[in-house]
This record gives structure tokens, C-alpha cells and sequence, in this order.
């Protein structure tokens, strides 16, 4: 988007009226090209005071309402023992993010309400939290419990877990999480104990919370989505058809399988990809189709499952991208889901249909979006 010159001083321009001119122009930049916010603060004095200012960037982000997709995270799977846990963002917008792109010995986990949590296998932490919009990070060490799961090879099939970092803020809606509490949910699984297990992270008290289990013995995929609704995490397990919620609020964790309509019988289960309008969303690519459905979070998901859509990938996508595709991430909100193919990683717009190649190859597990505004006012 291209910038209007910087205001001229008249007789017959009162200064107010100019910025409230200004302001309404840099209201419309569009909420996934922050480079124009920055390069507008770097005009002039006058500008750089209406973009800093806290009443702008609120109506900025009530104007545009959900954030934007910035870029994405993935992990590599390099066989390389230095280079084994290494992650990588990938722009999507003008956003660069700060020194944590591609660092080594940093396994990306989850990305949610502006922070990313990483693992780390730094001696005398065992996660990161950072916020790449603010710069902000903490290091997080694991209870003496949690440390002894976490600390298990993620190759053992034995022990395997998984965890997510969300806004612990009251009453949030989510748009403006920087700088608020969070809470980091670690929920995994002991094969030769036959238990789930979860643990909850508040950054508000700095303590772990007690653990707790139950009776049930499939394994938490380790690469699995994490959805989150409320005070409810879910989690993907192994077995495509079984998923682990862990109630937060309640400390109390449970495992539910998918219902399958009887003309769906056809198909395999669809894994667990996000949420979508407060739905739970699977989603699945039986070849050249992505077949979506949604699941209502809570107990009455059963009689809320349907099918949301299936879509042609044949007319969306290059005859080379419709080989070996696979459904690895989802933008909660703006409704963009990540195909995995031969031909590179593309992106759908769910609604208009759009779709565009983000990067030339992944890893294959899962993309993980950032999603944030980035004004002036937050850095």
C-alpha cells in the first residue's frame, strides 16, 4: 500500500485536522502489512505520535477485528544431532521476527495469542515463551514431575507428550493478548503404566500445578494439533480417532472418540487440526479432496458433528502439488488450512478459495501460524 505524503504546514490547515485525516488513512492499511505502519512512523515526527499513540492502534485492531496471519513456524527433521532440533519462521507478511528464527537446540511446540512456546534442551530451562511481535521471552523450568516425562527421549514410544501455551487473561478477547498472563498445558501419556497425565503452567504464580491422571493408555501424538476452547485444551492422540481434552479450569482430563457418520465409513478419521467459530475442526485429504468437519467443544459434541465441506483440490492447485498431500496446519480465524505436497507447501483460503505456495518444502509435521498485530503501539 502506497503512503501519502507527509502533511504540509498552512494557514489554512489546523494541525489536528490533518492527523485526524492521517489517522483515518492509516486505519485502512490492511492488518497483514505492518511494514507500511513502520515505514509511515519513520516519515515524520507528527506521524510516527499518531501511530504510537494507544487510541489508535486500539481502533486499529476493533477496525480489522481478528489478527493476522504474520508467517508460520515449523521444525526440521534433520538427522544431524546439532541439527535435530532446529525451527524456522517463514514470513508471510513484511514481519521479521526477532533472534529466535532458526535457532538451534529450540523445538517450536505451539503458537497461540501472540507467543510461541519452544522446548529446549538448555540445561537449566526446559521451555521457552516468546512474544515475537514485543521481543518478550521467558524461560520456563519444568516441575520435578514434569521434568522427568519431558526429559524422555521424544523418539521412546513408551512416554509421549505434547504441549500449549494460551492467554490467561480474564475475560479475553483475544485480539490483544501481549504482555498478559498465560499458562503453558503439558498433557502426555505412559504406555507401560496404561495413564494420561497432565500438568498446567501459570505464569501469574510461577508454579506447576499438581499432576493428574487417569486410566487410559493411548499415546498423545507428539507432532499432533492442539486446539483450545475456553479453559479447554485438546489434543491429538496417535490413534487419528481418539482425542485427550484437558479442563484446565476443573483439572480434569478425559479422552473422547470421533463420531463417524455412516456414510463417512469410507473414509479414515479425519485428525484434529484447530477451531473454527468455536467448533473443533478435522480435516482430511483423501485424494484430490480435503474433507473438512466440525465438532461442537464440549458434552454434547456428538450430536453436533457434521460434515463443514469437501473441497476440489484439482481446481485449486498444480497437477504436480496433488501428489502426496496432507492437511499440517490451520490459522484459527482467518480460516486458512496448510496443504503439504511434493510440489511445496501451499495455503487455502477457506472462504474465497484462494490458494498460494508459501514455501518451497516443510518438514512434514506440523506448520504452526502466528498470528498478531503489529503496530507501533505494541513494539
Amino acid at each position: 500500500m502506497s503512503l501519502p505524503p507527509p502533511p504540509q504546514s498552512s494557514p489554512g490547515s489546523p494541525p489536528e485536522l490533518v492527523d485526524d485525516v492521517m489517522r483515518d488513512i492509516f486505519l485502512l492499511i490492511p492488518a497483514d502489512d505492518p511494514k507500511s505502519l513502520v515505514r509511515a512512523a519513520s516519515v515524520c515526527t507528527r506521524w510516527q505520535s499518531i501511530l504510537s499513540d494507544v487510541v489508535f492502534t486500539r481502533e486499529y485492531r476493533t477496525l480489522h477485528g481478528t489478527p493476522p496471519m504474520l508467517g508460520f513456524l515449523h521444525n526440521t527433521s534433520h538427522t544431524r544431532r546439532e541439527e535435530r532440533n532446529k525451527q524456522y519462521f517463514v514470513s508471510t507478511t513484511s514481519f521479521r521476527p526477532p533472534a529466535c528464527h532458526e535457532r538451534r537446540r529450540l523445538r517450536a511446540l505451539d503458537s497461540r495469542h501472540g507467543l510461541v512456546l519452544f522446548h529446549t534442551s538448555k540445561r537449566g530451562e526446559d521451555f521457552v515463551i516468546w512474544d515475537l511481535v514485543t521481543k518478550d521471552w521467558w524461560r520456563i523450568k519444568a516441575s520435578d514431575e514434569c521434568s522427568d516425562i519431558i526429559s524422555h527421549d521424544q523418539n521412546d514410544e513408551g512416554i509421549q507428550w505434547n504441549a500449549a501455551v494460551l492467554c490467561a487473561k480474564d475475560q479475553c478477547d483475544h485480539v490483544y493478548c501481549h504482555g498478559g498472563p498465560f499458562r503453558v498445558a503439558l498433557v502426555g501419556s505412559d504406555e507401560e503404566q496404561g495413564i494420561t497425565f497432565a500438568s498446567v503452567y501459570s505464569s501469574e504464580t510461577h508454579k506447576w500445578s499438581d499432576m493428574i491422571s487417569i486410566e487410559e493408555p493411548n499415546a498423545i501424538m507428539k507432532s499432533g494439533h492442539i486446539a483450545v476452547v475456553g479453559d479447554k485444551v485438546y489434543f491429538q492422540c496417535q490413534d487419528d480417532e481418539i482425542i485427550a481434552e484437558y479442563n484446565i479450569g476443573e483439572q480434569i482430563i478425559s479422552v473422547f472418540d470421533q463420531p463417524v457418520e455412516d456414510e463417512d465409513n469410507h473414509l479414515p478419521y479425519a485428525p484434529l487440526v484447530g477451531v473454527e467459530d468455536g467448533m473443533l475442526l478435522f480435516a482430511y485429504v483423501l485424494e484430490p479432496r480435503l474433507y473438512l468437519w466440525s465438532m461442537e467443544a464440549g458434552p454434547n459434541r456428538a450430536e453436533n458433528w457434521a460434515r463443514r465441506s469437501v473441497i476440489e483440490l484439482d481446481l485449486l492447485l498444480p497437477p504436480p502439488a496433488l501428489l502426496d498431500v496432507s492437511v499440517v496446519g490451520f490459522a484459527e480465524g482467518v480460516g486458512v488450512i496448510f496443504l503439504n505436497t511434493k510440489a511445496g507447501l501451499y495455503t487455502i483460503e477457506l472462504n474465497s478459495g484462494q490458494s498460494k505456495k508459501v514455501h518451497r518444502k516443510t518438514s512434514g509435521e506440523k506448520v504452526m501460524p502466528y498470528m498478531s498485530f503489529y503496530t507501533r503501539g505494541t513494539i
